[in-house]
């Protein structure tokens, strides 16, 4: 099917079924005999992508990188170079890239396109693709949530799956042939502001050592936002009365909240979720649930931390797209116009000084086949060199190939070794307040 190997489905943590539905992840307990790791395991609970929109034709429409939604959805999938059991056999460790997935925190999963990295492990690298609790399922705060799980806070509970899953590959990816001293962390959009919230915090030292931060990552992104959980409880509070209101229970009944959030079908809690973001929307409030500050992950607004430079002191590769989300209006679409690069940029800055290398791109290849050019996400493509697998195949040209093949040479590289660059490709210098060079991907 591809040309390298790829195990499917692996479990990390328990499923976060009934009384673990809004809990942290539990470890996963060991099990004996062959674990079938041939198909995609479920994705969290979601909604459904409309047909025909943009981003169900760019990710969604196909057969082949589909995945059921359900509860069971804590898994991630390893995709190995060919060649695997003889580097095991020789003793070579290869080093690990785990892979974030973005989609507003509401969508997504590890098995979607364009994430097929058949050729980033090619390079002699191992990717890992992992899913995590998302929406109301991944980031509800409500005091209720307190009472069921025992936390004295809540909030984050699809960032406690993404630290599962990296703990998880970190203590079993020897197994695999993967150098678990050699992990690197990229995502994009909300994969790469949860990565950015993770490098503010404690939990990742020693365990990471490089991150790559596509379209979310930086500092004073406009996209991101670091509400607290007395903030975030107001869309918990909307929630519980739309329960209330569905299924016919006292808003002072506890119990019988706590009831339906445990037992009621992930279905109808979704539902009902979707009234409260559709809500949000309406009222201009933007996305319902999001990462929190909760005082454990995320100690303080993230923009203070990075300005005291309270980040991980690790190497740095980032960047935006020259249509990006934050570019919707805009008329100049130079590096230095684009909120989200100039974000990028002055992070870059603050690492840099910390002695922290980092690396800053800006993708301005308009994709051919639409009108949609250097769009967010767009890169992925290129990134996973996945561009047989879009619907665009027949559009791209030869140049669309050799930048594809450039930008997985420097982005294994990075991940090989905290540098990008590549004996035969231009040089990509570091972003700092006396040389603020960025590499340009077109």
């Amino acid at each position: 099917e591809y040309s390298c190997v790829v195990f499917k489905g692996i479990p990390y943590a328990m499923a976060p079924t009934g009384t673990r539905r809004f809990k942290r992840p539990e470890k996963m307990a060991k099990w004996d005999g062959i674990f079938d790791a041939t198909k995609w395991g479920k994705k969290c609970p979601q909604r459904a992508q409309e047909k025909g929109s943009f981003y169900q034709k760019e990710f969604y429409d196909s057969d082949e990188f589909s995945a059921e939604s359900g509860d069971d959805c804590l898994n991630l999938n390893i995709w190995l170079p060919k060649n695997i059991e003889e580097k095991i056999n020789e003793g070579v460790k290869l080093p690990v890239a785990i892979y974030v997935h973005g989609g507003a925190f509401m969508g997504g999963a590890g098995s979607n396109l364009p994430f097929v990295a058949t050729n980033m492990v090619k390079e002699g690298v191992i990717i890992v693709t992992i899913n995590y609790r998302l929406g109301v399922f991944g980031f509800l705060s409500h005091p209720i949530l307190k009472e069921i799980s025992g936390d004295t806070n809540c909030g984050n509970i699809g960032l406690w799956d993404q630290l599962a899953a990296i703990e998880w590959v970190y203590e079993n990816i020897d197994s695999f042939g993967g150098d678990k001293d050699n992990i690197t962390l990229f995502g994009q959009s909300a994969g790469a502001m949860s990565l950015q919230i993770l490098a503010l915090s404690d939990k990742l030292d020693g365990i990471c050592k490089k991150m790559i931060l596509e379209s979310g990552g930086g500092y004073k992104n406009p996209l991101s936002s670091f509400k607290t959980q007395d903030e975030a409880e107001v869309y918990g509070n909307w929630l519980m009365e739309e329960i209330c209101r569905d299924q016919n229970i006292d808003i002072n009944d506890h119990e019988g909240i706590k009831n339906f959030l445990i037992n009621g079908d992930s279905a109808d809690v979704l539902r009902l979720s979707l009234e409260v973001v559709g809500r949000s929307f309406r009222e201009g409030k933007g996305f319902a649930f999001l990462p929190v500050i909760d005082g454990e992950i995320l100690k303080k607004d993230g923009n203070e931390l990075i300005g005291e430079k309270e980040f991980l002191k690790i190497p740095y590769l980032l960047g935006a797209n020259k249509d990006d989300i934050t570019m919707e209006k805009a008329t100049d679409f130079s590096a230095t116009a684009n909120p989200m690069e100039i974000a990028n940029i002055e992070y870059a800055k603050l690492a840099n000084e910390s002695g922290a290398d980092s690396y800053v791109y800006y993708f301005t290849r308009d994709l051919p086949g639409d009108n949609s050019r250097a769009f967010h996400s767009a890169e992925l493509w290129y990134v996973f060199g996945s561009l047989e697998y879009s619907w665009r195949w027949e559009s791209f040209s030869d140049h669309d190939r050799e930048l594809s093949y450039e930008i997985i040479r420097y982005w294994t590289n990075f991940m090989k070794y905290g540098d990008p660059n590549y004996e035969g490709l231009p040089k990509w210098r570091k972003c700092t307040g006396d040389d603020l060079f960025l590499k340009i991907f077109e």
